[in-house]
């Protein structure tokens, strides 16, 4: 994550997700792969809050090229979570999100970090395009 504090940067969604029994792996804490799928369901929860359907049968949208994690501490069962995506770097037909894993019932408590560098696509073609206004909007409103 950049050196920016959270506090510093534009949020633009927080997800509350519980931790499942079934997240937790043989060492009694969440798998690390569990993580990445609460980032995933975050940024998707933010591009269909923007009306963007992520489901693979549009024209264009998104895919993720690049995914940095770093794990600050465990999570075990039962927790809830809140999953925070910020604005990170605007490109033409690529963004970042920062994201960061806290316990939704003490902010303080942070247990994963990480950048997510998301690519538009046009999907016939397999190439990079611009990447729609509405989300350019978005990550460079101000905070």
């Amino acid at each position: 994550m950049s050196p920016i504090a959270p506090a510093a940067r534009k949020l633009l969604h927080a997800s509350r997700m519980p931790v499942r029994w079934g997240d937790m792996d043989a060492l009694g804490h969440v798998n690390n792969a569990e993580y990445l799928r609460y980032f995933e369901q975050a940024r998707i929860d933010w591009l269909e809050g923007l009306g963007y359907a992520v489901d693979g049968k549009g024209p264009q949208g998104p895919i993720l090229a690049k995914v940095t994690v770093t794990y600050l501490r465990p999570v075990v069962y039962p927790s809830e979570l809140e999953i925070r995506l910020y604005a990170g770097h605007v490109g033409n037909s690529s963004f970042t999100l920062a994201g960061e894993i806290v316990n939704a019932r003490d902010a303080a408590e942070r247990f994963t970090e990480g950048e997510f560098v998301t690519v538009w696509l046009d999907n016939a073609a397999a190439r990079s395009v611009r990447f729609p206004d509405r989300i350019r909007a978005a990550l460079e409103a101000p905070a």
